[in-house]
């Protein structure tokens, strides 16, 4: 077995769960867990957005959003709305709070990212978020062509 590939996998799964541990512990006194910061912290970025948008820009199913943007509701963190033009479509925004706990999102977010990049330059820093981005690009295409292959042989 190719000890680097193992080693690889690994490592990207324990910065992810001590990185959802992590944000976990820094959102809690706001009511929320790392599962609803990406949502709160997306439409706060894109007043408007749909649920199908969100979905689509996080590559989450239509569940996992329906859930996280409910809970978000429930907080008060965020508010929906009808489509002027398409009534079936809700248009998301943070509320006032939201906007609060999203700029405490954001600053945890640059305390972890301090954590993460401890000891390395600012070169090797970049060098490590440009790594990891191709990696995450990497893995979206190899899953698309693969979901692409099976569906053109009926599988």
């Amino acid at each position: 077995m190719d000890e680097s590939s193992v080693s690889l996998g690994r490592n990207i799964s324990i910065a992810y769960r001590m990185g959802n541990r992590f944000y976990d512990r820094e959102l809690a006194p706001m009511g929320m867990g790392c599962g609803q910061q990406f949502f709160l912290l997306r439409i706060y970025e894109n007043r408007g957005i749909s649920m199908y948008d969100l979905a689509r820009m996080g590559l989450f199913d239509k569940g996992t959003v329906t859930r996280a943007v409910q809970k978000l509701e429930e907080l008060g963190y965020v508010r929906s709305e009808a489509d002027e033009c398409d009534k079936r479509i809700r248009r998301l925004y943070a509320t006032e709070a939201g906007e609060a706990v999203a700029l405490e999102g954001y600053a945890a977010r640059k305390r972890w990212t301090a954590l993460l990049t401890r000891g390395m330059t600012p070169e090797e820093a970049e060098t490590a978020r440009a790594l990891l981005s191709r990696m995450a690009e990497n893995a979206i295409q190899a899953l698309e062509q693969e979901q692409e292959e099976r569906e053109n042989h009926g599988i």
